[in-house]
């Protein structure tokens, strides 16, 4: 991931010059918001219904929340470099059959960067990508004993996103591919203020 970094730092500078830098400035900010999200809760019941020849009850999240912070520096007017490290909140499910359970729990973080090309109007649109880790638990109850697992993802994967920013307010969707290398993704709609 360090060597992407770079190359697309030197791609940048290579390009603009480092004369242009001159022009922007540095900015904070922080961003939450929502990513509607399907972990396939349905089709994992109907497989363990068929595999044991009971009816399953299944409770999902159908999303989760994320938090990000970030900085960016403008090289021009127009165009932009952008850094941030997200963190989500956990996407769970349920599985019961009788009075034995089954529940599942993931969740992601991560660090992005991503290219900002933006108009005078305050639309703007990103390209980059990420390093994530996605966390993953299950805990299988089977008569009244609980047994438990955790297993971690790390990946790298691309974004993409547009959004429209004024007053240092800026409202934003953006799509994150490949979540800890395991082809999951989040289409985060957020909100956030930069200072």
């Amino acid at each position: 991931m360090k060597k992407v970094i770079t190359i697309f730092f030197s791609y940048i500078f290579l390009t603009l010059g480092l004369d242009a830098a001159e022009e922007g400035k540095f900015r904070g900010g922080i961003e939450v918001g929502y990513s509607p999200m399907d972990i396939g809760a349905e089709d994992t019941a109907q497989a363990i219904a068929n595999a044991s020849g009971s009816s399953v009850t299944v409770t999902y999240d159908k999303g989760l929340f994320a938090g990000r912070v970030f900085a960016d520096y403008g090289f021009t007017p127009n165009l932009g470099v952008e850094v941030g490290y997200f963190k989500t909140t956990s996407v769970d499910a349920t599985y019961k059959i009788g009075a034995n359970s089954a529940s599942e729990s993931y969740s992601a973080s991560g660090l992005d960067i991503s290219g900002v090309l933006s108009h005078e109007s305050g639309f703007y649109g990103k390209l980059g990508m990420h390093s994530s880790n996605v966390s993953g638990a299950a805990t299988v109850t089977i008569g009244g004993t609980s047994y438990t697992a955790t297993g971690d993802a790390d990946g790298t994967g691309t974004l993409f996103g547009a959004g429209y920013e004024k007053n240092n307010i800026r409202y934003a969707i953006t799509r994150y591919n490949d979540l800890g290398g395991v082809g999951s993704y989040a289409t985060l709609f957020s909100v956030g203020v930069a200072f």
